[in-house]
């Protein structure tokens, strides 16, 4: 059936992503939205697409709930994504104090 396409389709984007997240490929949003929409993204976190992208522009607005989300959604570690997050973090930071 179309549904069952649907989750299957589902399911590939949300293990490639799992996969270059785990390999370290993924360095942006951008590569993220190019296997599942921004849409899809707010849609699956269950956030407006207003806050997932003020979020995506600052991920320091994540919040552990949201992170823990993120972490169940793509399959990785909750430890992966915080370490994912938090790389992005630093590299939009101008401030020192995200810099080791």
């Amino acid at each position: 059936s179309a549904q069952v396409v649907k989750e299957e389709k589902r399911r590939n984007r949300l293990n490639s992503i799992k996969n270059e997240l785990e390999a370290g490929r993924i360095v942006g949003f951008d590569q993220i939205f190019a296997i599942m929409s921004e849409t899809i993204g707010s849609t699956e976190m269950g956030i407006s697409f207003y806050a997932f992208r003020k979020k995506v522009l600052d991920p320091g607005e994540f919040t552990l709930n949201e992170v823990m989300r993120l972490a169940a959604l793509f399959g990785v570690k909750y430890d992966v994504m915080a370490g994912w997050l938090r790389d992005r973090i630093k590299a939009k930071s101008k401030s020192r104090i995200f810099r080791e």
